[in-house]
């Protein structure tokens, strides 16, 4: 199950968010180490503290969060321009009301093992996240992965132009990306009839 949470529905989430910021931390402090963790056992961070929305797929059995990505128009701050900058031909390009940044993309390993080849947990939240760009009329979502991922959902249909590619200080590949929304969202539709999905939020225009 897909779930669409506004900084206003975060207090009624907490749970599920800190569900998410514990799977984050499995992912980007233990197996990455990108990141330390909080003294709380959580990663979280400042853009945590902002305007953002995260996007959770929840397990319709057990009720846990089994992975989620976060979304941030890149009319604000984002990672991308302050992390990664350098990993962009001109940062002030990909500065746009119809640009918004996917970070901290994280699935749990432990069930998606239990997964058919491809992946339902990594697709739901792919698909969801394109039927979030179309709705809000958001024409590209950028972010900086590991390669896998990008080879992964190129697998599935969903073709991000690569911007930048290196290893970073961990020895692992990552990559920036750039997906088209309606492209790759029109590529994804075969998924539909299997993973559903929640309708995606309408969120009021940010500066």
């Amino acid at each position: 199950m897909i779930v669409f949470i506004e900084p206003h529905q975060r207090l009624r989430h907490t749970v599920a968010l800190n569900q998410y910021f514990s799977l984050r931390k499995k992912v980007f402090c233990d197996k990455l180490k990108w990141v330390e963790a909080k003294p709380s056992g959580l990663e979280h961070d400042d853009f945590d503290d902002i305007y953002n929305l995260y996007t959770l797929n929840i397990d319709d059995i057990s009720g846990e969060v089994t992975g989620g990505v976060r979304l941030m128009p890149t009319t604000g701050p984002t990672l991308m321009h302050s992390v990664w900058a350098d990993m962009l031909p001109d940062p002030d390009d990909f500065r746009s009301p119809n640009i918004w940044e996917a970070t901290r993309f994280c699935v749990e390993t432990q069930a998606s093992r239990k997964q058919s080849f491809a992946n339902r947990i990594t697709l739901a939240l792919t698909l969801a996240v394109m039927d979030f760009a179309r709705a809000n009329g958001i024409s590209h979502i950028i972010a900086v992965c590991e390669s896998k991922f990008f080879d992964m959902t190129t697998a599935y249909g969903d073709n991000a132009e690569i911007i930048d590619r290196r290893i970073d200080d961990k020895g692992t590949e990552i990559c920036c990306g750039l997906w088209s929304a309606e492209t790759d969202r029109g590529n994804l539709a075969w998924a539909k009839q299997f993973i559903g999905g929640a309708e995606p939020v309408i969120v009021q225009k940010v500066a």
